[in-house]
């Protein structure tokens, strides 16, 4: 089995965020960074879902290569989701202290029609009957394993839409993504294409409205999303995966 390549973690090799990228962060509700992961460590993480996806691969018709839970089912992927990398560019929003949320592979398959309604995290992750599952900091980045683009199903976001708290949506029975917000037309009016190139980084809001169209190519376009909190939020206390403790 390949395996991640190892960056050299001194202090001096890892990227922060500059104050002007955290100034849009805040105010847009996402940021790219590019060239975060090369070639061989995208190529390593593409062979590892690969073996996973025959045993572990969500069964539904409207959610075909997805993988639930991979902190959980890979090394591989559990040290990749802890990667320095990742936890150097994220150490000014999400605080004090970090944690694993959730970690997952989201997949276009080839010539498909299936979108991912236009949605916020916050929807699937805060319960309305517990105000303290509710994080203040929570996010995600969003890391395609392929080069993503409108033909194969990249990312579209409304900028500073993760301002505008947290929307009313409506539970759709096809697609995936099924918590569809109610103000589909504005953020159709309204939202912007995100393409990626492999190994490149989105990072984005739980609150930020976004989705994906269909993949219209002869290849797969894959994604892997991990999910962050706070390690001092109350939230899914019991299944968080403690990184870095609050100072």
């Amino acid at each position: 089995m390949a395996k991640v390549v190892t960056q050299d973690q001194s202090t001096e090799s890892l990227r922060s965020l500059s104050a002007a990228e955290l100034e849009t962060y805040h105010e847009q509700g996402f940021i790219i960074i590019d060239n975060v992961f090369p070639p061989e460590d995208v190529t390593a993480i593409n062979e590892e879902l690969e073996r996973l996806l025959p045993e572990h691969g969500d069964t539904q018709e409207h959610r075909p290569g997805w993988i639930f839970q991979l902190g959980l089912r890979s090394e591989l992927i559990s040290t990749f989701a802890r990667d320095e990398r990742i936890l150097t560019l994220i150490e000014d929003i999400v605080r004090p202290g970090i944690a694993i949320h959730s970690a997952k592979l989201v997949s276009k398959v080839p010539h498909s029609d299936i979108v991912c309604h236009w949605h916020q995290d916050e929807a699937f992750y805060t319960r309305p009957d517990d105000p303290k599952s509710f994080s203040e900091t929570r996010m995600s980045v969003w890391v395609p394993l392929q080069d993503a683009n409108e033909a194969n199903g990249c990312m579209w976001v409304v900028p500073g839409s993760h301002r505008w708290g947290l929307q009313d949506f409506e539970i759709m029975d096809y697609g995936a993504c099924v918590r569809k917000l109610t103000p589909e037309e504005y953020a159709n009016e309204h939202a912007i294409p995100v393409p990626l190139p492999a190994g490149s980084m989105l990072l984005f809001h739980g609150l930020l409205w976004h989705h994906s169209r269909g993949n219209s190519t002869d290849h797969v376009r894959r994604a892997f999303i991990v999910s962050y909190q706070e390690a001092t939020s109350l939230a899914d206390v019991g299944q968080r995966k403690l990184i870095r403790p609050a100072p």
